[in-house]
Parts: structure tokens; sequence; C-alpha cells
């Protein structure tokens, strides 16, 4: 569905909901008769269906063209193995044959999604995803027509792994700036580690043998692209540093080690878990900042290599603050509850528009727009669940939509402070 029509389904609903009323069509309660319990349709935010969310993660790497021509070119050369359509005559289990072509539907789906992405690492992902999905159905095939085994998959994915091993032990943390710096190596790590943690996993579903070469071909295929993209992104960060530059690694060291000992500060000094409800929504709210900061604040040094470590704790203190300010308000009488469509519009306004400040006010957005950006997908969530009502609803049952505007609102809010305190960390 494209963004111009992503409203038409709620307006039909609407069109047809006033024209029934209208019309005087039996069993049909008009709008202003609505119950005063519930929310009409109408009031709710018409929010978009589909679309990316207001602010999407970003890197600052430039990211080729090229590079993304050469991952839709292996999507399109891995589908046209696959005969679509197919029928019962090649692959007779039809929930077997069902799996296999709906990968090859997803893999077509990300593709479309790359297009339309507004960053070049937004469309680098949806692109992972659709060559994960377009060699599952490779590979399904593959043991239809030429008896690929699991143990040619498995060797595959055993050397990549090592393909990483090399790549780690070869690394350096380097650069000039260490916001640049923290946020790229950070996402060249995370890759990384998804590469070495495959060496753990294994396939244990008992989905028959098609269907498990199937799953050990999107393995492979999973960990040839993080590589891949962890490498690329490596690379071009490097090609794009004086050619004299050093490491950068003491100052992530030692802002990863003050960061961990702020933490460590604030969850010795975090409040005790209240064991009044202070409302249903408003508690929940609130628990579930604390136990994000809480769990944060506990596994921060986890994170894997300085970078993420740094920016793990930027996410944590920014959580800590987000439970700080809806400690406040509810302490103030604040609720959270929506008793009109007002209510709830004026929750995903307020997100959207913290969100957004934040980025134009954060003194490095750059170190922040990862957090940014999953607030942001939190209220993609919300309007998602606003999405699924089809007629007048109770308020109560907006609560989880209320429940993510408000805290993407409270995190929103607390990034231009944690901003300035991580910078300043990194160039103490």
């Amino acid at each position: 569905m494209t963004r111009d029509s992503s409203l038409t389904r709620r307006r039909f609903l609407l069109a047809a909901g006033a024209t029934a009323a209208v019309a005087g069509c039996s069993g049909t309660t008009p709008f202003s008769e609505e119950p005063p319990e519930r929310i009409s349709l109408h009031q709710l935010p018409e929010v978009p269906e589909d679309s990316e969310p207001v602010v999407v993660d970003d890197l600052p790497v430039d990211i080729e063209s090229e590079k993304l021509r050469r991952a839709r070119t292996r999507v399109t050369d891995l589908l046209e193995t696959v005969p679509m359509p197919f029928g019962p005559e090649a692959v007779p289990n039809g929930y077997v044959r069902g799996e296999l072509v709906e990968a090859a539907e997803n893999a077509t789906g990300h593709i479309d999604r790359a297009r339309s992405s507004s960053t070049r690492l937004s469309a680098l992902r949806s692109l992972h995803h659709a060559r994960t999905e377009a060699r599952y159905a490779a590979e399904g095939w593959a043991f239809v027509e030429r008896d690929r085994t699991e143990e040619e998959l498995r060797a595959e994915r055993r050397e990549t792994v090592t393909e990483g091993r090399e790549f780690r032990s070869a690394y350096e943390y380097l650069g000039d700036d260490p916001v640049r710096a923290v946020v790229v190596h950070a996402a060249v790590n995370r890759n990384l580690r998804r590469v070495l943690d495959a060496r753990r996993h294994s396939l244990s579903r008992d989905s028959g043998p098609l269907l498990s070469v199937a799953e050990w071909g999107e393995a492979a295929e999973s960990v040839r692209t993080d590589l891949g993209d962890g490498r690329y992104l490596y690379e071009r960060f490097s090609d794009s540093l004086p050619s004299d530059i050093g490491t950068i690694e003491p100052t992530l060291n030692a802002a990863a080690d003050s960061l961990t000992a702020e933490l460590e500060r604030r969850r010795d000094e975090l409040p005790s878990e209240p064991t009044d409800s202070d409302g249903e929504l408003a508690g929940r709210i609130r628990s579930r900042l604390r136990s994000r900061a809480d769990s944060g604040a506990r596994n921060v040094s986890d994170a894997g290599g300085p970078a993420r470590t740094v920016l793990a704790a930027t996410e944590t203190l920014t959580d800590f603050l987000a439970y700080d300010r809806i400690d406040s308000r509810i302490k103030d009488g604040e609720r959270f509850a929506a008793e009109t469509g007002e209510d709830v519009r004026a929750a995903r306004s307020g997100a959207i528009e913290a969100i957004q400040r934040a980025l134009a006010e954060s003194v490095r957005p750059t170190l922040v727009r990862g957090i940014l950006a999953d607030a942001a997908r939190q209220v993609s969530y919300a309007d998602t669940e606003l999405s699924r009502y089809r007629r007048s609803v109770r308020p109560s049952r907006l609560n989880d939509s209320l429940r993510r505007y408000a805290a993407a609102t409270a995190r929103a809010r607390s990034i231009p402070t944690v901003c300035q305190q991580v910078v300043e960390t990194l160039e103490a």
C-alpha cells in the first residue's frame, strides 16, 4: 500500500458508517449517539499504515548506491532459481509449499521497502531481510531439484564464522571524532557479534528435511550478509579518515568506564518498585521504564566492546531520566489514561513532536539518532494497534497505545540532556 493511500481504510470505514447513519440503517448508531464511556472511531487519530517511523536509524557513513544494487541483484539471482509459481506436482506438501512461496513473496516485499526507505542504512537492512528470505526459498527448492543437504550449508556458515574471527582479530577502533567513531564501531561490532554468536546456533525445530535445508540456507545467508555489511561499513568509514589516523580505543574505553560507573551509581539510587497501584496504566509505564533502566545498568558491561558499551549506556541513561519524568508526573497526579479521542490525539502528537524536537536540539544528533528511531518505532507500533479498531472502543482498550506514546515522549524529552552528558564524557 502506498503512503498516499495509507489512510483509505479508516476513511472508508468512517464514510460507510456515516452513510449508513444518514440512511437510517437498522442497528447502526450515529456517532453523536455513542455511549459516553466509549470513544468513536472518527475521534481517534488517523494513522498511516506501513510507513516508516518519523525518525529512522542512520550512520555517518556514505553507503554507495552500488552496494544496494549488488544486494538487490543477490536477491533476484536467488529468486530466479525458484520456478514460481509451482504446484503440488513439485512440492506435494501444501504447508511446505506455502512456506517457500511466502518466503519468496516476503523477499520481494523487502526489496520494495528498501526502494522506499528514507536512508540507505534502512534500505541496506531491508535488503538483508530480503536476502535471507530469498535464500530460504532458493535452498528449499534446491533440496527438491538437486538434493541440497544441511551439511553443505552448515559448512558454509562455519566458513563465514571463521572469516568473522579473522576480521575481529585484525579489528582496530580507528577514528578522529569520538562521537562518529562510537556510532559506526557499535554498528560494525553488532554485525560481527551476530556472526560470531552463530557458532552456538542450531536449528532444533522438527520441520522436515526440506524446510530444515531451507532454514539452514537462511542461517548461512544471514551470517554472510552480516559479515559482508559489517566489513563494508568498516572499510567505508576507514577510507573516510586521514591515512595517518590512529586508534581511538583508549578514549572509548575511558568513556565506557565512566558511564558504566555512572549507571551503577544511578542503579544504587533507584527507588524500590512501588507496592501501591498508582493507577493501572501509570504504574505500568513507570514499572517498564524502571525495569529497562535497571536491566540496562546491570548488563551494560556485556554490550561487547567499548563503542557498544558507550551506546548502550547512552540508551540506559535515557531510560533513567525518562523514569524520573514519569515518576514525577505520577506524583503530580498524572494517570496517562484517555477519556476522549482528543486525549489520544494529544498523546500521539506529543510523542511525535518530542522525537522531532530531540533530534533538532541534541548537540550531536548522530549519537542519539538510533535511540530516537527506537522511540519512533514505538509510536508506529502504537499506531498499528489503533488502526486495527473498526468501531467505537472502550478507553481502557487504548492503554497499550497510550503507554507507548507516553514512554516514547518521556525518552525523547530526556535525550538532549543525555546527549550533552555523553558527548562531554567522550571529549573529556
